[in-house]
């Protein structure tokens, strides 16, 4: 049992913890102080580095497509199975996200294009991911928010990298370090992305 003099130290322990837990990270992610449909992306991108480990295991490579033709493997293969659960975590769950045009079929990826999905996938025609997985200094982006119509989530972006981690870029700590101009309101994704490591993947 805590002793009178000893409930204040306690308290103020934990407020440190806690602090230090929430606050965002100095190179501009991962945070934890973020909102559920930020972790709700996370939780989906997660699940298709799961995805694409198990497409690996069976055909001895990552998938060969671009863009969101990339991740649709996962249904089109039979890895996971063509169903509406799985249809969703195909795509970025932000509430800035754009909407998926109904009709939109992932067990045929040559009919998508990048409005097919609100996630930006891995490049393969122009960046082919020669490892995976991959770590350290071979670290590879495979898929991120889109960003299409502005910012999925409100001020950040999450990334799936080919180790499984998942990066959540701070757009205001992103410029406040003067990695993006001043007035920046949207972190592209894909070719013209100020990110050497996002222009990997491929988004509208």
């Amino acid at each position: 049992m805590l002793t009178r003099r000893a409930v204040p130290v306690f308290v103020l322990v934990l407020a440190l913890a806690l602090f230090w837990w929430t606050r965002p990270s100095d190179d501009g992610g991962p945070r934890h102080d973020v909102d559920s449909d930020v972790r709700a992306c996370v939780e989906n991108l997660q699940a298709i580095y799961d995805g694409l480990r198990a497409y690996r295991e069976r055909h001895g490579h990552a998938p060969q497509g671009s863009g969101p033709a990339f991740f649709a493997e996962l249904i089109a293969s039979g890895v996971w199975n063509n169903d509406p659960e799985n249809a969703r975590r195909l795509t970025c769950p932000g509430p800035g996200a754009t909407p998926v045009p109904p009709g939109t079929d992932y067990a045929d990826p040559s009919s998508l294009g990048p409005a097919s999905s609100a996630y930006a996938g891995r490049d393969s025609a122009r960046h082919p991911l020669l490892k995976f997985p991959a770590g350290g200094e071979e670290l590879q982006a495979l898929v991120a928010c889109d960003n299409a119509r502005g910012m999925n989530h409100a001020g950040v972006v999450n990334v799936l990298y080919s180790d499984r981690t998942v990066k959540t870029f701070d757009l205001e700590r992103l410029v406040a370090d003067g990695i993006l101009p001043g007035g920046t309101t949207t972190l592209v994704v894909g070719a013209d992305s100020p990110l050497e490591e996002l222009r990997v993947l491929l988004a509208d």
